[in-house]
């Protein structure tokens, strides 16, 4: 009983202290009849600790059924920098709206966050953060900055137990802000740290370098063979391997605090990859015959097999509820394979894969192999599919005035996703990049509900309609990183465009 009382006690004492949330009341809206067109919303809220706070509106047209009509031309006490207090005031320009809105029998909600996150609406299954660094979220804001994504990729690691965020539910506060979204962590195909994790990193990857430390792959000259600089290679062609990799996965899932919907398969190819400037000698040996890998159909051939062996096994262990996204360039281009996955992650579209630089490849339904294609061959099961889009360059050019000026990819790969159900513009959790993928958070919030249809083809133009407005993109040189112009409206008004710009002093 002692042990029992103290282990409980430490950790309380390792819990993290929240600051009171804020509280929401006597949220009213009423439409003047001055013929203005301009309806007032005030609220009260709330704050036990008095913290500045980010306070987002959302919008209801049919009951509360759904909350993603577009909130346009809003002023007041609304966004960021906003105190507590009574009376809390937002003008609400209906009349500035290009179509025909009525207010009578709309609903509002006013959403306060105390840790800088503004909860605005967007469309769904468009927006995924991805982010493979050493999380701590217990960071102020960041499990708020995760939950408004509608797919979340992780590390496993960082949030089962031992990880850095292990100790505490992360996963639930991100599902109780917002219960659609899915949390998948990282996890390898095939290799293993190069140097045992001390302890005071992620516990996982400790236990995953012991287990497969007896798997390591060796090189035809007897070398240790490594797919990066810091990392080795595993023999995993060898059953036991595969074995201890799953066991690992599984335990870590069905134990941990954080229980997450799936996990993120890095990577799938058809043979094993390697940078050639690698200090190794020698070519991956997996069958131990003294040829090398890619000389070696015969191996290659139980490689992919094996692969598929890995998410056979996970699944016949979590069950077909438990998401799977594959990385890597083997289920881009074999639809079998793809079948087997919930997702594909395209991990530097569309300048790996597809025929580079004409990026309209990837959205011509008529070529083979084409987003069209891949959304069709992945499970449908789970919300899928989830095929992701990211590129971690950056979009730089001189405009007119000589100045250096960024274009967001995470923006561009927006407006294609909109365009196909079940694409996701990545994007990461914080300002900057660690080096991964793409950058910050979208600059403007799109809601435009549900789509009505496909998308349409006009020569170089593609358009989709939603409830609330419509995406429209014309191919211009096709060539990434600047391939189409595109245009976002919502209720009539142009919310989102690009078209390179000319700099405005």
């Amino acid at each position: 009983m002692r042990k029992v009382h103290l282990f409980l006690f430490l950790l309380f004492l390792a819990a993290p202290v929240y600051a009171a949330d804020p509280v929401v009341s006597n949220v009213r809206m009423e439409q003047r009849r001055d013929g203005s067109g301009f309806v007032d919303i005030t609220y009260n809220v709330h704050d036990a600790d008095g913290d500045t706070l980010a306070v987002a509106l959302r919008l209801s047209d049919d009951g509360g059924t759904t909350w993603d009509f577009p909130v346009l031309n809003c002023s007041g006490d609304i966004g960021s920098g906003i105190l507590p207090g009574s009376q809390k005031a937002i003008l609400w320009d209906v009349g500035g709206i290009p179509e025909s809105v009525s207010v009578t029998g709309m609903r509002v909600e006013v959403l306060a966050s105390d840790e800088g996150v503004v909860h605005a609406p967007s469309s769904p299954a468009h927006i995924a953060i991805t982010d493979f660094s050493l999380l701590d979220l217990s960071v102020p804001g960041m499990v708020e900055r995760f939950a408004r994504a509608d797919l979340v990729q992780l590390r496993g690691s960082s949030v089962w137990t031992g990880g850095v965020s292990g100790s505490t539910d992360v996963v639930g506060r991100m599902r109780a802000m917002n219960p659609d979204v899915k949390v998948v962590g990282y996890v390898s195909v095939k290799a293993t740290p190069r140097f045992r994790p001390g302890d005071k990193e992620d516990l996982f990857w400790q236990v995953w370098w012991d287990r497969t430390e007896p798997y390591w792959l060796y090189t035809t000259e007897g070398d240790t063979a490594q797919d990066w600089y810091t990392s080795v290679l595993l023999n995993i062609l060898i059953p036991e391997c595969r074995q201890v990799m799953v066991e690992t996965i599984v335990e870590f899932q069905r134990s941990s605090l954080n229980q997450l919907d799936g996990i993120y398969w890095d990577y799938f190819n058809r043979a094993l990859w390697v940078p050639r400037d690698l200090p190794v000698n020698g070519d991956p040996d997996m069958d131990l015959d003294g040829i090398g890998h890619w000389d070696d159909p015969d191996e290659m051939a139980a490689y992919r097999l094996a692969c598929e062996d890995l998410v056979h096994a996970v699944r016949d262990s979590m069950g077909e509820d438990f998401i799977q996204i594959f990385n890597g360039q083997r289920a881009y281009a074999d639809s079998t394979f793809a079948s087997l996955a919930d997702g594909l992650m395209y991990e530097l579209y569309p300048t790996l894969f597809f025929p580079d630089p004409d990026m309209s490849t990837s959205l011509d339904p008529t070529f083979d192999k084409s987003l069209f294609d891949a959304s069709r061959w992945v499970r449908h099961t789970n919300g899928g599919p989830y095929l992701v889009l990211a590129n971690k360059n950056q979009n730089l050019f001189f405009d007119t005035e000589q100045e250096l000026t960024q274009i967001s990819t995470g923006n561009q790969f927006r407006a294609v996703a909109l365009l196909l159900d079940g694409v996701y513009a990545s994007w990461n959790s914080h300002e900057g990049t660690n080096g991964i993928h793409t950058f910050g958070w979208p600059e403007q919030d799109i809601s435009l509900g549900d789509p009505l249809g496909p998308v349409r083809f006009e020569g170089d133009f593609m358009r989709r309609d939603f409830r609330y407005g419509r995406v429209e993109l014309e191919w211009t040189d096709r060539d990434f990183p600047d391939p189409f112009d595109y245009r976002i409206w919502s209720l009539g008004q142009l919310v989102e465009t690009l078209a390179i710009p000319v700099h405005i002093p």
